[in-house]
């Protein structure tokens, strides 16, 4: 179906053709409704140029939430990076694994020498402000504030910079939790809400569903 419906296929052109016949007859709904079967990815890509690329992602939170929730910066960029490979066509990812073992031997001093030693050709840094999963004390309810910014190696300068993404997971009430069980119900949210976090920062990166979007941000299933 994906192939007989895609964007470029005759079929889809013989759709598109029928409902704009359609459309003084049946209003302007019935064609949007098309255009939406026909291509579903209604949000274009904020920034494109990782196709094709080598890349690093790299996640650095600030001092307190690395020490508050341990190896957070490591989840996110590894959440972050399946996502981009499963949706960027062509991109290179370099191993989490290996940017984990270069981080482990070196100290962090500038993105330049980081892709430099990972022979990136960018770098997505997200530096993560802010990262809780508790709203008060009985109730499970993930936010985050992140900054992304996509350097050029080669350039040696900061390419582009997201609009801040301010994160809350679920978006109208936290989940209660059972006390007896926290430890381990702890664990599961925090693998949903940065799951959640990287869906918000990657889809930044490629076309998507914006409907597929609102229910992602609702009720994340992963």
């Amino acid at each position: 179906m994906k192939n007989f419906l895609g964007w470029n296929s005759p079929a889809a052109y013989l759709l598109l053709g029928f409902l704009l016949f359609l459309a003084p007859a049946t209003g302007c709904s019935l064609v949007a409704t098309g255009l939406w079967v026909v291509n579903p990815n209604d949000v274009d890509a904020k920034y494109e140029g990782l196709e094709k690329q080598r890349v690093a992602v790299l996640c650095q939170p600030n001092t307190a939430l690395a020490m508050q929730y341990y190896g957070v910066d490591r989840e996110i960029a590894k959440a972050v990076s399946r996502k981009l490979r499963e949706h960027v066509n062509d991109i290179e990812l370099i191993s989490q694994n290996e940017i984990i073992d270069w981080l482990d031997e070196h100290q962090l001093k500038s993105l330049g020498e980081f892709g430099k030693a990972m022979n990136a050709d960018l770098v997505v840094s997200i530096d993560v402000s802010a990262f809780k999963l508790y709203e008060g004390k009985n109730m499970l309810q993930g936010t985050a504030d992140a900054e992304v910014e996509i350097y050029d190696v080669e350039e040696d300068q900061i390419e582009y910079t997201l609009d801040p993404i301010d994160t809350i997971y679920p978006p109208e009430n936290g989940i209660p939790f059972n006390l007896a069980h926290q430890k381990s119900e702890e664990k599961r949210f925090r693998y949903k809400f940065v799951n959640v976090l990287a869906d918000q920062i990657s889809r930044n990166f490629y076309p998507h569903d914006s409907r597929e979007t609102l229910k992602l941000d609702r009720f994340y299933s992963e």
